[in-house]
């Protein structure tokens, strides 16, 4: 009998380990393609700069203090202040160029005259990476970074400007986000799946820490099923009182178990009663964002998180009363009463959905008045040029 149980805790202290070791891959998978969703953007909204300066600008300048002198120069440094006002988290916003000696130096920067972090035209950027070299030779967009420098540590967007007509790279736009607000967006975007993390796998070592006091102690049964009831009552607190919607679900029976009331009120059923009577599709809109039909799409999605025994997604769910809203959703298996289910937890991104669009929308809206600005001010320059051109002809 001994020789049984020293088995069967070998095996489940076995599986309690590669558990926390998937946990903590799948949490680190989650890191990187938050970062990696977050580069993607930081680079859409630098090469929409870039757009809106255009490259006929930068052939004008010298790279010295005589651009202090040039309307060019002072519209491009108002147009990049504007630009930065309008994204907080952005720092600094800058054109990079580079001597034939190889030095890199700035053209012009987002910071005004009078601040100390101010860089003025020609001055040599002597911590610039081997980042910077490369591209006024690939001519590739890249984001990179955290990197230091004098001003402090960032992530950049580097965009190269070409001339058009030469295919050059005449100059490199730069954008940067402090590292710090870079990493505190990265944790807290996946602070939800790991917070998951951590009540399952607390849950898992006090349960199997009960099982084990179990084995060893059968003297002490009664004490032992009582702390056992003890964690069922605190992981039972914890389910109905945790913030986001948690419910779990029967693939088997295609029915819900159980939900907290969290659960209840974000798709505005009455009471658990309610819940247990739908079908999981019953909270989900007939198609996904990609065309989709949602029964069949969550039925792979259960097979899939059955057989890896979690699965991170995002999903367009819909509330008793028919509105829509797009969620992430957080599939685990787990073991219930003798039974294979799958607990979700889901939270309502509706906000964070919304910034998102309206970061783009304002960018789009700055590259349209950006263009609109620019074409007058080459038609100012086409009618002095034919003013000056009609006045030497009077003097003929």
């Amino acid at each position: 009998m001994d020789a049984v149980r020293k088995g069967v805790f070998s095996i489940i202290s076995k599986s309690v380990l590669i558990f926390l070791l998937a946990g903590i891959v799948f949490v680190g998978v989650i890191v990187f393609l938050e970062d990696r969703n977050s580069r993607n953007e930081l680079l859409l909204q630098a090469k929409l700069v870039e757009k809106a300066i255009g490259s006929r600008r930068v052939l004008n300048f010298s790279g010295s203090q005589a651009d202090l002198e040039s309307p060019n120069y002072n519209h491009l440094k108002e147009q990049l202040i504007s630009i930065r006002s309008v994204n907080p988290e952005c720092r600094f916003i800058y054109l990079l160029g580079k001597h034939p000696d190889g030095r890199i130096f700035f053209f012009v920067d987002s910071e005004p005259a009078g601040s100390g972090d101010y860089s003025p035209p020609g001055q040599i950027y002597d911590e610039a990476s081997v980042y910077f070299h490369k591209i006024f030779l690939s001519g590739k967009n890249i984001v990179i970074g955290p990197q230091a420098d004098r001003w402090g540590v960032w992530v950049s967007a580097l965009i190269p400007v070409i001339d058009q007509p030469g295919g050059k790279v005449i100059a490199v736009l730069g954008m940067d986000i402090d590292a710090r607000t870079w990493i505190k967006a990265i944790l807290y975007r996946t602070l939800f799946p790991f917070t998951f993390f951590l009540l399952i796998y607390g849950l898992i070592v006090f349960l199997f820490y009960v099982q084990r006091r179990n084995n060893q102690e059968n003297s002490r049964l009664a004490e032992s099923r009582i702390a056992l009831q003890d964690s069922e009552n605190k992981y039972h607190s914890i389910f109905l009182n945790f913030p986001d919607a948690i419910a779990i679900f029967r693939p088997a029976a295609w029915k819900f178990y159980s939900g907290n009331p969290a659960m209840l009120k974000m798709f505005g059923l009455s009471d658990e009663k309610q819940l247990l009577s739908l079908r999981l599709d019953e909270l989900s809109p007939e198609r996904q964002a990609d065309g989709d039909f949602s029964v069949e799409k969550i039925k792979k999605l259960l097979e899939i998180a059955v057989r890896q025994d979690s699965l991170f997604l995002e999903w367009v769910h819909r509330r008793l009363n028919g509105e829509e809203f797009p969620s992430t959703v957080l599939l685990a298996k787990i073991e219930l009463a003798g039974e294979v289910m799958v607990q979700m937890m889901i939270r309502d991104i509706t906000q964070h959905k919304k910034i998102e669009e309206e970061n783009i929308k304002h960018m789009k809206e700055l590259e349209v008045f950006y263009k609109v600005s620019m074409g007058r001010e080459e038609r100012i320059i086409e009618l002095k040029k034919e003013v000056d051109r009609l006045k030497k002809e009077i003097v003929k």
